[in-house]
């Protein structure tokens, strides 16, 4: 019995018939034209939802025809070619099929509604088994940061939260590889118990259950909605969220860069405000699929082209600058190369630079990442139950959705745009950003007071200061009223803080001393003074 089953095996292996029929090929179909679509732009409500049309009539965003879903009659015309339909893109006009005949794209290219098509994954079957599981509910309400408050506070967050600006009603979309036991793990009781998490969606392979797959997915969801007081409270533990699969961990094929446009598509329709996506791209299994640096222009990789298009729409798009900066390739991948979404990289939680943390420019010269947060030392919900630490720019980018959301549920008349702004404008660089930390580390208290005018963004008048060039000290002239409550900070050029106060101090003369600075290497630094309702910055040189 062993030995013919053996022989079965060794036949199967070594029959070209049989081993190509065991590929699945996976295709985007670009289409000529949405002519003859039974939707129209006049009538939204049949193809978007409520909170989708209503977020487009806040900001003011037409519904036009790349709203429209892709004509049926097309897809249609693909199943009767015995092509397996995946998903559509409504945005770009196009399908993804399955087929286990590679010769099918030949018949493909003869069809006259379909101006190309583009090969996105060649593959084999995986297998792989279903777990159960279970969760117990507690009733979880108070806001007791735990291990989490260093990168909460960091971004002075907390005036957010206590003004009880903690998400409500702000709707998140997180796309990721897979959401391993957010059904039954304790950081997410509160949002099964309260109704928080709207529902999920695998795009990887539909109906699946996304609460059996990878574990990252979970990790970035307990950064912003994860809630055990007194270990971890997320960024905006009472955000709704809808969970999207679009990563597939066991391989890199351009596929799941249609997997995100189409999960993204899937969110702007359900009303998403934001999208977290600690997601990068730029080496595939397939070498030909590799994009280049030169590729990272904003308007190359479809992913880009992707989270631009959801930005277009009014969506907020948080993405991780990626963990490259100390490898070879170096710099950003896809989509944080976007030039309409907020790319965030990692610093630790004393506010350093984290060498892993991806570096800009885009190859066209804009600045990236946008800002940064938390990404080496973030506190997560680890995946044994407990709660523990974690690195990489897929966890800064969490941080900063989660209050990013916090921020916009205050303010909602802010497009996502001026929100960006806003938080740059706030952040401990502004207004010289660098190639490592852009605009460097959001306060969300200064944006706060930038938004509603109690505090402008920092110029290089701001602050007086002498002398300069400097040898030892530096004398700080400040117009504040005495007992002022103040902390400051010196970076040196590549956004790395060097020096700082021991802790916030009163002012009781209109200016002061900072000395010992001998000791500094010679060259180009930033001074930043930080106080309850302002930021004020300078440069100066060390001789």
């Amino acid at each position: 019995m062993k030995r013919s089953i053996i022989i079965l095996l060794l036949w199967i292996i070594f029959n070209p018939a049989i081993a190509q029929e065991s590929n699945i090929y996976k295709f985007w179909i670009s289409f000529t034209d949405k002519n003859g679509t039974p939707y129209t732009i006049s009538s939204p409500e049949e193809f978007l939802s409520d909170r989708a049309i209503n977020r487009r009539i806040r900001y003011g965003i037409p519904v036009t025809e790349s709203d429209l879903p892709v004509n049926p009659v097309y897809t249609d015309s693909l199943r009767k070619l015995n092509a397996t339909l995946l998903y559509t893109s409504k945005w770009f006009n196009a399908a993804v099929i399955e087929t286990m005949d590679s010769a099918l794209v030949t018949l493909l290219n003869q069809q006259s509604f379909i101006s190309h098509t583009k090969l996105l994954y060649p593959s084999s079957h995986l297998n792989e088994p279903v777990l159960k599981a279970f969760r117990d509910d507690k009733n979880i309400s108070t806001l007791d940061y735990g291990l989490a408050s260093q990168q909460i506070i960091l971004h002075h967050g907390e005036r957010l939260h206590q003004e009880g600006y903690q998400g409500q009603d702000m709707l998140i979309a997180i796309l990721d590889d897979g959401f391993n036991n957010v059904d039954s793990l304790r950081a997410f009781d509160s949002l099964h118990i309260n109704g928080q998490i709207l529902g999920t969606k695998d795009f990887v392979r539909a109906g699946n259950d996304v609460y059996r797959e990878h574990n990252h997915g979970m990790h970035v969801l307990s950064i912003i909605g994860g809630n055990i007081p007194g270990e971890l409270v997320g960024t905006a533990p009472k955000a709704m969220f809808w969970l999207l699969r679009s990563e597939d961990v066991f391989s890199e094929y351009r596929i799941e860069e249609a997997n995100w446009i189409a999960a993204a598509e899937f969110a702007d329709s359900v009303g998403a405000d934001i999208i977290n996506s600690s997601l990068g791209y730029s080496i595939f299994t397939d070498s030909l699929q590799n994009y280049t640096y030169e590729d990272m222009d904003g308007q190359t990789a479809m992913v880009t082209r992707g989270a631009d298009m959801a930005a277009s729409k009014g969506i907020l798009v948080v993405v991780s600058a990626g963990n490259s900066g100390n490898k070879q390739w170096k710099y950003i991948t896809a989509p944080a190369d976007g030039d309409s979404v907020l790319t965030v990289g990692a610093v630790n939680p004393e506010g350093f630079y984290a060498d892993f943390s991806s570096q800009g420019p885009t190859f066209d010269g804009r600045i990236k990442p946008n800002v940064v947060s938390v990404g080496s030392g973030a506190i997560i919900q680890k995946t044994d139950g407990t709660v523990g630490s974690g690195n990489g720019t897929s966890f800064s980018s969490p941080i900063m959705a989660g209050l990013s959301a916090c921020l916009w549920q205050k303010f909602r008349d802010l497009t996502n745009y001026e929100i960006i702004l806003t938080l740059e404008q706030s952040s401990s660089m502004y207004p010289w950003p660098n190639n490592l930390i852009g605009y460097g580390i959001p306060n969300l208290g200064v944006a706060n007071d930038i938004i509603t005018g109690e505090s402008c963004p920092p110029t290089d008048q701001d602050l007086n200061f002498y002398p300069n060039p400097v040898k030892s000290s530096l004398f700080i002239s400040l117009a504040f009223p005495i007992g002022q409550v103040m902390q400051w900070e010196i970076y040196d050029a590549s956004g790395c803080k060097i020096r700082s106060s021991s802790g916030k101090t009163y002012l009781t003369e209109s200016g002061f001393y900072i000395n010992s600075l001998d000791g500094m290497n010679t060259g180009l630094y930033i001074i930043r003074i930080t106080t309850d309702d302002k930021i004020l910055s300078g440069r100066f040189i060390k001789e």
